[in-house]
C-alpha cells in the first residue's frame, strides 16, 4: 500500500452480559498507514488478558488488538441508581485492522498460567465484505 493511503480497518461494537458476547455493529473506517502492522506493540503476544484476533478463512490469526482495560471492566455505575446494576451489559468499541484476507474476528481471552496456554474463545463474528 502507498503511503499516505489509509489502511483498511473495522470499528466493532460488542455486548457483554451475562448471555455471553454479541457484536451489535461494525463499520469500515480508515486509519493511518502508520499503525504499526502488530498492534500488540505494549503487549506480548505471550502476555495473559483479552483480546480480539482478526483471522483468514483458515482460522489462523493475522492480527491481535489488546483490550487494554478487560472485557466488561469499561460499564460506569452508580450506586445511588438502583437500576443500573453489575450485570448490566457492558460495551466495548474496538478497532482493528482489516487486511484483504481477513474473514471473521474472535474474542479471546488468553489465560496463560506458568508457561501454559489457556485460549478462551468467547465468539466468532464474521466480518462485512
Amino acid at each position: 500500500m502507498p503511503d499516505g493511503v489509509p489502511a483498511r480497518s473495522v470499528r466493532l461494537i460488542f455486548e457483554f452480559g451475562p448471555d455471553g458476547v454479541r457484536l451489535l455493529e461494525q463499520h469500515p473506517v480508515n486509519v493511518p498507514k502508520t499503525v504499526p502492522k502488530d498492534i500488540t506493540v505494549g503487549a506480548s503476544r505471550d502476555q495473559a488478558g483479552d483480546y480480539v484476533e482478526v483471522r483468514n478463512r483458515e482460522g489462523r490469526t493475522v492480527n491481535r488488538v489488546p483490550v487494554w482495560t478487560g472485557l466488561g471492566s469499561n460499564v460506569e455505575t452508580f450506586p445511588q441508581d438502583p437500576y443500573i446494576s453489575e450485570d448490566a451489559p457492558h460495551v466495548l468499541t474496538v478497532v482493528v485492522p482489516a487486511p484483504p484476507d481477513a474473514d471473521h474476528v474472535a474474542v479471546v481471552r488468553d489465560n496463560r498460567d506458568g508457561g501454559r496456554t489457556g485460549i478462551e474463545v468467547l465468539g466468532t463474528f464474521r466480518l462485512q465484505p
